[in-house]
Order: C-alpha cells, then structure tokens, then sequence
C-alpha cells in the first residue's frame, strides 16, 4: 500500500551548523507527484529548485510513513553560479498525512549543508 501524499506542501526549512546551532531559516514548496517523485522549490532570498530521483516508501509501525529520496538541483533554477548540488532526504509523514517531519543534507564540492524539514500539506 503507498499512502497518499500526493500534492502541495508548505516547506518551513533551517540549515544546522556543525555544532547543532541554526545557520539560517528559509523557506520552500514542496510537491509530490502521484509516483512518489518530489521538487523542492525554495522562496525568498536562497532561491533553487530540486528535483528527486530513487524514491522509497514505507510504513512505520507507528501508522506513519517514511519517505527517503536522493535529489540534485535543477541547473536553470536560478541559483547563482556554481551552486549546484545533490543530496539526501528523509520524511516522516504523520499518520494523517498533514504533516512531515524529516532531515536533509547536501554537498557541492566545497560545502556541506544539514538540514531540518516541516511540512504542512497545502493542497
């Protein structure tokens, strides 16, 4: 069984320095096709856009579902030069599929950034 969480999502992100401490806010949408594939477009000041490959889902004993996916930045997405990147992600959806809760991170060659995701289904 694949859980429905398909459509819009209301992205609240914070990227984690090295010793846990928070480096910055942002912001983002976030949008899950029907099979499971995800782009993450950002909003405000730090402006990219992600598309995901090798999506895997699954339930959790909990009732809630977890989904992990590898992603790398779309190259016209208007980030400045030189900030493409890949990286990982995981979600944890709560039973009701309303809410998500999840982890990230990223490398470009000279940077490696962590993250901490909140979804709000938007649509």
């Amino acid at each position: 069984m694949t859980p429905n969480i398909a459509g819009t999502w209301d992205l609240a992100g914070r990227a984690i320095g090295p010793d846990g401490s928070e480096l910055y806010r942002w912001a983002g949408e976030v949008t899950i096709r029907t099979d499971l594939s995800v782009t993450l477009q950002t909003r405000g000041e730090r402006i990219s856009r992600s598309h995901s490959y090798a999506e895997r889902v699954r339930e959790l004993p909990s009732g809630g579902w977890k989904l992990t996916y590898g992603y790398e930045m779309e190259p016209d997405s208007g980030a400045p030069e030189g900030y493409d990147y890949f990286g990982v992600s995981q979600l944890t959806f709560a039973p009701d599929l309303q809410s998500a809760r999840g982890n990230s991170c990223n490398w470009n060659g000279t940077r490696y950034v962590v993250m901490e995701l909140e979804l709000t289904r938007a649509s």
